[in-house]
């Protein structure tokens, strides 16, 4: 097994430890979340450059490594809604969906004999999960360590999957716009 491939399974490891954590109500868990999920999205963007530098992107990363984002992106909002920060569960919902039809392109796709690398769409898309993901856990650890923190702070975990849910979906949609072709062979 790689290198690159070792950091995926990583991430599926610290995935579950931080969903874990953050079903735990003690602030010093969510804490453990947040630097959780920091690792895992680390080990996201070096196990990509590790692949592409030394000319080792696999099957099994191509399929594993699209999967180990999903599963830290979704686990995270769900555990999130315990929080009560305002995470709509319509928004998780609506990822959930998407991440669903996607995954399903893919296995047309492969049975079709290609197996799609991330797209440029779907890395932004990961990236701006990620980024919005990281400030909700770091609006769970403010509110369990300091004494004030601002009103906005706990509207932004709203806004911010309203956010992420226009970027999936435009990303599906730049998916199947993409796979079109694919994907009307497989009709017949």
């Amino acid at each position: 097994m790689t290198l690159a491939n070792q950091l995926t399974v990583l991430r599926f490891v610290l995935a579950l430890a931080m969903f874990m954590a953050l079903l735990r109500p003690e602030p010093g868990f969510h804490l453990l979340a947040l630097f959780l999920f920091l690792a895992a999205v680390i080990t996201d963007w070096i196990d990509g450059t590790i692949a592409r530098m030394t000319n080792s992107i696999s099957p099994f990363g191509k399929v594993a490594d699209p999967i180990a984002d999903k599963i830290l992106v979704v686990g995270a909002l769900i555990a999130l809604t315990r929080a009560k920060l305002g995470i709509p569960l319509w928004g998780i919902f609506l990822i959930i969906i998407r991440e669903l039809l996607i995954g399903g392109l893919r296995m047309i796709e492969s049975a079709h004999g290609k197996i799609p690398a991330a797209q440029p769409w779907g890395k932004w898309k990961m990236g701006l999960q990620s980024v919005s993901v990281l400030a909700m856990l770091a609006i769970l650890v403010a509110r369990g360590y300091l004494s004030w923190t601002p009103p906005w702070a706990f509207q932004l975990p709203y806004y911010l999957t309203v956010l992420c849910v226009i970027v999936a979906w435009n990303s599906a949609y730049q998916y199947f716009k993409h796979s079109r072709k694919t994907l009307e062979k497989s009709w017949g």
